[in-house]
């Protein structure tokens, strides 16, 4: 049985919602000043990336499930591809919001307390961290996000109800595979 359809409606809703919202937090000073917007965004980028992880696993299932002809096996490829490139960004991106938090609460410094080794992690996690929170690097990784998650939304609808579904579909899957 496919469960995968059940998994990956739901992070491509909310990890749209958030890249968009994190390229508009970054286009408009007015919204980033927003108290709520933070914590909105992170919701949504945890939420979403867990649920990106377990459609990616039950993508991985379905596609054993998956026969077809030469060019279907390679859209089901790049599809997959695309996939788990897509879920690592919005990894990184998870786990740089969970370091910002873990840095504003304390956390880290409590858990490597005087370990010299866990407070140097924990200094290089920060700096990677605050590197991609505070710079333009944010952005750009959730425009990216979204650009490989449109990509692999629209070959998996070319996976399951073929090339001429609509002309994006269509123009999309010969950028993949020229006949």
């Amino acid at each position: 049985m496919n469960i995968h359809p059940f998994f990956v409606h739901f992070p491509i809703a909310l990890l749209a919602v958030y890249s968009l919202l994190e390229i508009g937090t970054y286009v408009s000073p007015a919204l980033r000043r927003q108290p709520w917007m933070f914590p909105v965004k992170a919701f949504l980028l945890f939420v979403g990336a867990f649920a990106a992880f377990a459609a990616l696993v039950t993508g991985g299932i379905a596609g054993d499930l998956i026969e077809g002809t030469s060019a279907r096996a390679y859209i089901l490829e790049v599809h997959a591809s695309f996939a788990g490139v897509t879920t690592l960004l919005y990894i990184v991106l998870a786990a740089a919001y969970l370091t910002c938090i873990g840095d504003t609460l304390g956390w880290g410094n409590r858990i490597a307390g005087l370990n010299n080794p866990f407070m140097r992690i924990w200094s290089v996690k920060k700096f990677l961290a605050h590197l991609v929170l505070d710079t333009w690097v944010l952005p750009v990784l959730a425009f990216l996000a979204l650009v490989g998650m449109i990509i692999t939304g629209v070959l998996g609808a070319a996976i399951v109800y073929g090339p001429g579904i609509d002309p994006f579909v269509s123009f999309t899957y010969h950028l993949f595979w020229a006949q």
